[in-house]
């Protein structure tokens, strides 16, 4: 099965991290056949890191994580495509099992549980404390979305078929999710519970998190209009809008804002009534004093 694998790199500004995740390419039981870095614009030593590891480097202008994944599958010719961030890296043995359960199953994607990284740590697997099925379907990643990017493997020719990451700005940081959305409407993903790569988390913003909802929100609105009428979708999709609100208002009383806060909470109460929300509520009424609050 060896030259079936490309592996895209969107990089920006990644002169730090890029080089673990290129070792780690070198690392692996199956070795890709193509590695291509896309140069988001950066202004850092991202291309020399890709010059002195001998892999290929294509700049562009900076556009955003869709649009290089775009490039970067567009510049490969490989049947199938792994997609790597430039700040994780992969497990030694990812691209060989990912590889051997999608001629398994004949799949389109396959992706898997994942290493936290914090700092210089591993902290946990991503999907630790939830159960995540082996088959991922579009109602269930309508409940929240499992799948990190860095640790998909999928069929050149399904994500032509989705169409490709949507390039628009405003998704950036859910332009993935909304992909593997858009992937599940054909046919569910696959999913191995062992964590197979290493993905790096950065301290957040609340700029970032609102970012976030309104990102899913635009998402969820292509998925409504999709399957427009149809009663269990429109349920799913309100419960969605309803869960990221919640967890944006979690993170502002935690940073001690209790008003915007009480907004989600009443708009996600508006949306999907849920007793998260209700001990929310709760929690945001008394200014942000700390009470239990259950998922």
């Amino acid at each position: 099965m060896n030259g079936q694998i490309a592996v895209v790199i969107p990089a920006h500004d990644a002169e730090r991290w890029l080089g673990f995740a290129l070792e780690s390419l070198k690392q692996q039981t199956l070795p890709p056949a193509e590695i291509v870095v896309v140069d988001d614009g950066s202004t850092d030593g991202t291309a020399s890191v890709a010059a002195r590891f001998g892999v290929r480097c294509v700049r562009q202008d900076q556009k955003g994580p869709g649009a290089a994944r775009n490039r970067g599958v567009a510049e490969t010719t490989a049947p199938f495509v792994a997609f790597l961030d430039a700040d994780d890296w992969f497990a030694p043995a990812k691209l060989e099992r990912q590889l051997a359960r999608l001629a398994e199953l004949g799949a389109a994607l396959v992706c898997s549980d994942a290493w936290i990284v914090s700092g210089d740590k591993v902290v946990r697997c991503k999907n630790q404390h939830h159960v995540v099925p082996s088959v991922l379907t579009l109602e269930r990643l309508l409940q929240g979305n499992p799948v990190i990017c860095s640790t998909v493997l999928a069929r050149r020719e399904s994500i032509a078929r989705a169409g490709g990451f949507d390039e628009d700005p405003r998704l950036i940081a859910t332009e993935d999710y909304d992909l593997w959305l858009r992937m599940a409407q054909h046919e569910p993903i696959a999913y191995l519970a062992e964590p197979l790569s290493f993905y790096r988390v950065h301290p957040g913003s609340l700029s970032a998190n609102r970012r976030f909802v309104n990102g899913v929100d635009r998402i969820l609105d292509k998925v409504i209009t999709h399957f427009d009428g149809e009663a269990h979708f429109q349920k799913l999709v309100a419960r969605r809008r309803a869960g990221v609100r919640l967890d944006l208002a979690w993170d502002l009383l935690r940073s001690g804002d209790p008003v915007e806060a009480r907004q989600l909470i009443r708009q996600a109460q508006g949306l999907a009534w849920s007793w998260k929300g209700f001990k929310l509520g709760v929690r945001a009424r008394f200014g942000g004093k700390r009470t239990t609050v259950a998922g």
